[in-house]
């Protein structure tokens, strides 16, 4: 039986990347991608998890988008609540609960792979070459994963051996912030109001 690692990621946090780079760099193990806390089996033998996390107001606008719809008051609510259901909570029962595990943020790893590299180094006590960095920086580029997702018509379209949906990236490429652009002040305060113990915590402004 294979050993395993848990990826557990709040959703739209960039877990897939992850998730697919753990699956290249450790094929002796069984790497269980999630969003859900890790069983009472799972704790009980301490299985190291590797957590993926995001700003809240990004994580909405990418789900939102991810169902081709419009920013509204009963959409957004309806995206909390999806975003509550898979990976928020868990997560923060985690940071409680779990000391085997790492936090990969994602507005760090999105303009730096490296960060991943880096992280995961430490986490593992490995070591990870310039050769292998510059192999998974190139097979798992945005555009890349383009390429991958490119006849998938909708987000329930999905591939099971590396996780992508159709969707997967949004028309802004997942870039850092683009919230900003995507819904008016309004609907902004309302989540910075919602979300204000997470992104205290974390250092979101």
């Amino acid at each position: 039986m294979k050993k395993e690692i848990i990826q557990f990621g709040i959703m739209r946090s960039g877990s897939t990347l992850v998730y697919n780079i753990l699956v290249d760099l450790f094929p002796e193990y069984s790497i269980i991608k999630t969003h859900k806390y890790p069983g009472k089996l799972k704790t009980i033998f301490k299985l190291p998890v590797v957590c993926t996390y995001r700003d809240p107001l990004a994580i909405i606008c990418s789900s939102i988008k991810s169902y081709k719809q419009k920013p509204s008051f009963e959409v957004i609510n309806q995206h909390i609540k999806r975003l509550d259901n898979n990976g928020f909570n868990d997560f923060i029962k985690l940071e409680n609960s779990y000391k085997n595990k790492i936090n990969l943020q994602y507005e760090k790893f999105f303009y730096d792979m490296d960060y991943i590299f880096d992280e995961l180094q430490k986490f593992f006590q490995i070591k990870i070459k310039q050769d292998k960095r510059i192999e998974l920086k190139n097979k798992f580029s945005i555009a890349k994963v383009k390429e991958k997702i490119r006849d998938m018509k909708s987000f329930e379209e999905y591939d099971s051996k590396t996780k992508y949906h159709g969707l997967h990236i949004s028309d802004t490429d997942g870039a850092v912030d683009s919230y900003l652009q995507f819904f008016d002040e309004k609907d902004l305060n309302y989540l910075r109001i919602n979300f204000k113990e997470f992104r205290n915590k974390f250092l979101y402004k």
